[in-house]
């Protein structure tokens, strides 16, 4: 299991992801599990996943606001859902 964790965190370092927060990567990996072929992804869905189901309100909306400001995700704007794409960074 310590190898598998030091390879993430290498993993993570090289994509750029080591300055996130463990909400801000468990919502990128959970929006790359879930999301479409446009890569968007609906906030509910991301929620309900099982690495966000007991992160609190507050903390995941503050945390998917310091994705969209990082360029990770964008919202999709003209949604009737809360609706974001996730972006290739």
């Amino acid at each position: 299991m310590a190898r598998l964790k030091e390879l993430l965190l290498s993993m993570e370092k090289d994509l750029g992801m080591d300055d996130l927060s463990g909400v801000q990567k468990n919502i990128v990996y959970a929006a790359t599990m879930l999301v479409n072929k446009k890569d968007e992804f609906e906030t509910e869905a991301i929620r309900n996943h099982a690495l966000l189901r007991d992160v609190s309100r507050s903390s995941f909306f503050r945390a998917l606001k310091n994705l969209t400001d990082a360029g990770y995700i964008k919202h999709r704007d003209g949604t009737q859902r809360a609706s974001y794409q996730l972006l290739k960074k």
